[in-house]
């Protein structure tokens, strides 16, 4: 069975409901395929910044939150181990939600535009020049353009023949519990961030309305041993053996982007595309921006001519690798000091530039020598 849409998209994530907000919104027929049916479970923090809260608003309306924002707190704490580095107010708050709550209301709002939603449909094969994909089950979704949405395990990225070592090089491993919140000794009511937990990444612990959210993550390449590592870090937040629930664990793109995030008809988006801060790991915002991109250089692609991926890399060199450059640069150089230094004179730099460095990660300042920022 073939269906003939004028775009199809893989990944009905953040990256791919934008995508498909956008184009269902200028009136185009949009096929939207995920392996599972929604709501379903997404490991993530769920931790929302100012610059993900205005993009939200921007491609699905205001009020897009109502009702999703499970927690909110202007507070942060950064860690190594117990030893305290930084503390203070953020000038926005941190708002943090549920990723089944979250990703299936936006998924919803790209529906009430148009978009036909195709549930328990898993990507087998990318045709990109033929702007094909077929599914496990033998159906073909055909399009005018494909738009890879579908995680850090894209098969779309993988027909378009991205360089697989140069992908597994900046590949980092998540692992992550949610506790109830009594299962967590002393109130957690704001983000903390733990350095030390885990080499070349970090461990977070992040409150919601009903439970706690503790996970780290790092460079896969470091050779670690996560499981135990988590472990570890349950046992020094004196988290009982007995609440502890398995864990679960997925990669993520912890600074490799691709450079050429398109191949014949089809362009990636999101993790798929390896499109992640790799300072902190940020990826809903950038993945809700590659989407609205990608959708508007198409929407160019059909009404002026020409093909949108060149478009579409342009853009995202210009705005968003500036952004990834800077903050990889502030990555290695934190490893480094903390390495080389110790947490003392880490803790130090830190806290010297902690104001402009929150500001950097809700986007009112860029991640380049911490100067104000204007998305566009």
């Amino acid at each position: 069975m073939t269906h003939e849409y004028d775009v199809v998209i893989a990944g009905a994530g953040p990256a791919g409901s934008a995508a498909a907000a956008v184009l269902a919104g200028r009136g185009l027929s949009v096929a939207l395929l995920d392996r599972r049916d929604f709501p379903r479970n997404k490991l993530c923090g769920g931790l929302l910044t100012w610059k993900t809260r205005q993009i939200l608003e921007r491609v699905f309306g205001p009020g897009v939150l109502d009702g999703v924002a499970d927690h909110a707190s202007d507070r942060y704490e950064i860690f190594h181990w117990d030893r305290l580095l930084a503390a203070g107010r953020s000038p926005e708050p941190f708002v943090l939600v549920k990723r089944r709550v979250l990703d299936l209301r936006l998924l919803e709002l790209a529906r009430a535009r148009g978009a036909a939603f195709f549930p328990g449909r898993t990507v087998a094969e990318c045709r990109p020049e033929r702007g094909e994909l077929a599914t496990a089950g033998g159906e073909v979704f055909r399009g005018r353009y494909v738009i890879g949405a579908d995680g850090a395990g894209s098969v779309v990225r993988k027909c378009l023949g991205a360089d697989r070592e140069a992908w597994r090089k900046g590949l980092a491993g998540a692992l992550e519990v949610f506790l109830p919140r009594e299962a967590v000794p002393g109130a957690v009511d704001h983000p903390r961030l733990y350095a030390g937990c885990v080499d070349k990444g970090y461990g977070w612990v992040f409150p919601n309305s009903d439970g706690v959210v503790v996970g780290l993550c790092g460079l896969l390449r470091s050779g670690s041993d996560f499981p135990q590592l988590l472990r570890k870090f349950l046992d020094f937040l004196q988290i009982s053996d007995a609440v502890r629930p398995r864990p679960h664990g997925h990669p993520l793109p912890y600074g490799n982007h691709l450079k050429t995030p398109y191949g014949g008809r089809a362009l990636l988006a999101g993790d798929a595309g390896g499109f992640v801060e790799p300072l902190l790991g940020e990826g809903i915002f950038y993945a809700l921006t590659t989407g609205r991109y990608a959708a508007e250089a198409v929407l160019e692609a059909l009404d002026h001519g020409g093909e949108p991926g060149p478009a579409y890399a342009r853009r995202i060199r210009r705005v968003l690798v500036p952004e990834f450059r800077a903050a990889d640069t502030l990555r290695w150089t934190l490893f480094a000091l903390l390495r080389g230094v110790g947490p003392g004179l880490m803790g130090g730099a830190v806290r010297l530039f902690s104001g402009p460095l929150v500001q950097a990660v809700h986007g009112l300042r860029s991640y380049r020598f911490l100067l104000p920022k204007t998305w566009d």
